[in-house]
């Protein structure tokens, strides 16, 4: 990918453009980077559904989530002869699972050729919501027609990207390049993989090459590839960022808790302990701040409680220790002020949380599904705090099971938290071999995973937790 974005910026041909195919990683690793298929990988024929959509999630320059990066692991991409139909069967399938509820909060990022802007289907998204990253194929030729074809779209409100590197000289002339790049909403650059000595000087070019572009830097692998794109010259044109580096950014420095983490770190071994409602209120008297984020989100309109609850006694006593400690864990990610990082571990943690308490909760245990509530809660704790597992988790006295499965990967709960892992990456061989082990239905899994990202969504909205998506 590198190559390919040295010889597109330096106006060399690329010969074998490929596919954006996520590989992936080990269950811990948690790894989002996109890899390319092999070159003798032989299409298959194209099924008669794309199963599971992975969306990853694509946060601003705050790293808060403001879109997502929708695609299919499929060895099928960029064919030429199937490439159409695998668009439309792109576009059918993100309709008929109802996938854009998502975008109620977010916007979106979809890929499809620039042969597919004919596709009647491209009428029927959401205008606004949605912009496609247009894709070459092998022995594309972009047109006057694919250009007028692209201007109808945009008076519908359509929007577009695409990868500069991509559309060299044989893919358009230099003269339909400057009239192709102008009609574009974002610029995408791919990090798959590069060193930041070889970045520095292709990000140098950038203001000088494509001045009014805003651009989306797509798998960006570690917390020090996001620097470079923050601090390179011409950083101020990146408005996107997509790929795992927000699972290696430290928290804080030195790995050190700040005094409100550490106050609901207190609160939960509390909680765990048995000790006195009082003894726990007492605890919130000492950060105010906490108790009002608290109470502001157990009486979301989300929780149905019939009556508000103005102080931690009433809520012991309506919800119980179990549930109150399972809505404080949401307070170790939201107690810093203005850190984008944080919050988008949330929502990552959110969504792993829900959608594993809704499976544990089909079969009617509502222990077992809080238990697996905090399994996927507790999930990226390491992340967040910059403390290692178990260390992290020692002092909160957890469930065997919670533990097991977060700490070592093991144990009846672990079966969850590596399908709630696949949903993230849309491995769909993974995803439906952990089914059948955990005897769900595929189509149930689908529609609890999406439940679960609309959920989080709405928790953050309730919570007052913003993400400027206005902007995008």
């Amino acid at each position: 990918m590198l190559k390919s974005l040295i010889d597109g910026l330096a106006g060399r041909r690329k010969k074998n453009p490929e596919a954006d195919e996520e590989a992936l990683p080990p269950v811990r690793q948690e790894a989002d980077t996109v890899m390319p298929l092999p070159d003798d990988e032989a299409p298959a024929d194209l099924p008669a559904t794309l199963g599971f959509v992975s969306h990853q999630p694509v946060m601003d320059r705050q790293q808060r989530v403001v879109a997502y990066d929708f695609f299919v692991r499929l060895g099928k991409r960029n064919v030429a002869d199937k490439q159409q139909e695998f668009d439309r069967l792109l576009l059918s399938t993100l309709q008929n699972m109802d996938i854009f509820r998502l975008l109620a909060f977010r916007r979106a990022f979809v890929h499809i050729s620039m042969t597919s802007l004919d596709e009647p289907l491209l009428r029927g998204m959401p205008a606004g919501s949605v912009i496609f990253v247009l894709e070459v194929v092998p022995d594309l030729v972009v047109t006057e027609e694919m250009l007028a074809q692209l201007d109808e779209l945009q008076k519908l409100g359509l929007r577009f990207a695409l990868e500069p590197a991509s559309y060299d000289q044989g893919v358009l002339s230099p003269a339909l390049q400057a009239d192709l790049f102008s009609r574009v909403d974002f610029m995408v650059l791919d990090f798959a993989g590069p060193s930041t000595r070889v970045l520095a000087p292709i990000l140098d070019q950038l203001p000088k090459r494509y001045p009014g572009a805003r651009w989306m830097a797509r798998n960006v692998g570690t917390a020090e590839d996001l620097d470079v794109c923050l601090r390179a010259p011409g950083s101020n044109r990146f408005a996107l960022f997509h790929g795992p580096f927000v699972l290696t950014a430290h928290a804080l420095e030195g790995g050190k808790v700040d005094t409100s983490q550490t106050r609901v770190l207190q609160i939960m071994r509390l909680l765990r302990a048995n000790a006195d409602p009082k003894e726990v209120e007492a605890q919130f008297k000492l950060d105010s701040v906490l108790l009002f984020k608290l109470l502001r989100f157990i009486n979301s309109p989300i929780h149905g409680l019939s009556r508000k609850v103005q102080t931690i006694e009433e809520t012991l006593l309506l919800l119980g220790r179990e549930t109150l400690f399972k809505w404080l864990s949401m307070l170790l990610f939201t107690s810093r002020k203005d850190d984008g990082t944080a919050v988008a571990l949330l929502e990552k943690s959110l969504i792993r949380a829900r959608f594993m308490e809704k499976l544990g909760g089909y079969r009617g245990n509502k222990l077992e599904a809080e238990h697996l509530f905090l399994t996927g809660m507790f999930s990226l704790l390491d992340v967040l705090l910059n403390i290692p597992f178990p260390d992290v988790l020692d002092p909160l006295e957890l469930p065997l099971t919670v533990r097991e499965a977060v700490v070592e990967q093991k144990g009846i709960f672990a079966p969850y938290l590596s399908l709630a892992l696949a949903c993230e990456h849309g491995d769909n061989v993974r995803i439906e071999a952990l089914a059948k082990v955990l005897d769900f239905d595929l189509d149930l899994t689908n529609q609890y995973y999406l439940d679960a990202v609309v959920w989080a969504q709405v928790v953050l909205r309730d919570s007052e937790v913003h993400n400027n998506v206005e902007a995008v």
